[in-house]
């Protein structure tokens, strides 16, 4: 596959001629994954690998006179690769059980554990995914930002403080996906990254060794992440989830103002549930001007600025201080 893709996993199986069933999956993958929301995808350039262009300064300009001319000037970029990690799922059921509980829809039913793990592991590696340490796995946003010195870190002013310092500490962030800051990535030849396979009829063990015939499901997850401008994402980290949390707001202004052009992408903002619910309860206070609740996709959602907040489990409560 050459033709060059874009857009939420839903856009590209719509682009791809996705079946319904395939449909039916990915519906659910986004309901019990809302990064699907806002993630937009790319095809790698180079199998599992994505090789791309990474701007590391702007170009020198100057005021020119007449009769003068101007030293020529090139922006810094650099080649940076971005890998895939690969995620499978076997679902294998009794075909009795089956055939006596309805059928396919309660195989479907039944499979949805499978599915609901599969996000839970894909959120985690976004956030906190290292290829150093899980090189099945892909690297994940944690890998950049994760400290607020600037001789340690490159994306150092990208990471902000809430002060917190203990062991019940957690992180939110913000995100603007584009393909021209960061978004995540899927190999060719693979239907948005994500392959469902019915491999029908086969024999299994039981934890005796006996044999029976089950109905086996493949679930196949092809995905990375691709960081080309660290000017598009902002980690408030060390909030305190057992303090009052008094300056919040004025962090998240903090945050949002640091985006490059927040006008540019898809934006969210990502945290776990205890945050999402001290940003719920803001957003009813009478004196807040900044949080409020509007209906996205049919649902109320808390917003900030105009930018959804999305609830992922896989944030922990339990982050070390950042140094």
């Amino acid at each position: 596959m050459s033709e060059f893709l874009r857009g939420t996993i839903t856009d590209i199986g719509i682009q791809q001629g996705a079946d319904a069933l395939y449909k039916n999956i990915i519906e659910f993958q986004k309901e019990t994954n809302p990064i699907l929301e806002e993630l937009v995808l790319q095809n790698c350039n180079s199998g599992t690998v994505h090789k791309s262009t990474v701007r590391t300064a702007l170009p020198e300009v100057a005021w020119r006179m007449l009769n003068k001319g101007v030293s020529p000037s090139k922006s810094g970029r650099g080649q940076q690769s971005f890998t895939c990690g690969q995620m499978m799922a076997l679902a294998q059921l009794d075909e009795d059980e089956v055939v006596l509980n309805g059928g396919d829809e309660y195989r479907l039913s039944e499979n949805r554990a499978f599915q609901i793990q599969m996000n839970n592991v894909m959120a985690k590696t976004l956030f906190y995914g290292d290829e150093k340490v899980n090189p099945a796995g892909f690297t994940g946003l944690g890998a950049y930002y994760y400290s607020t010195n600037k001789a340690k870190c490159k994306a150092a002013d990208y990471v902000l403080s809430a002060g917190g310092t203990g062991g019940a500490l957690t992180s939110l962030w913000f995100v603007f996906w584009d393909t021209t800051t960061i978004h995540g990535i899927f190999p060719q030849n693979t239907t948005a990254g994500f392959e469902y396979r019915d491999n029908g009829r086969v024999k299994v063990r039981d934890d005796e060794g006996k044999e029976y015939y089950a109905l086996e499901s493949q679930y196949k997850w092809y995905l990375g992440l691709a960081v080309k401008d660290y000017r598009y994402a902002v980690r408030v980290a060390d909030i305190d989830t057992t303090a009052a949390n008094a300056n919040f707001i004025s962090l998240l202004i903090d945050a949002y103002n640091r985006i490059d052009n927040p006008s540019l992408g898809k934006g969210a903002i990502y945290c776990n549930r205890k945050v999402k619910t001290l940003l719920d309860q803001l957003a009813q206070s009478k004196t807040n001007v900044n949080l409020t609740v509007e209906t996205y996709a049919g649902k109320p959602t808390t917003q900030f600025w105009g930018v959804p907040v999305r609830v992922s489990d896989a944030i922990l409560n339990t982050e070390s201080a950042l140094g």
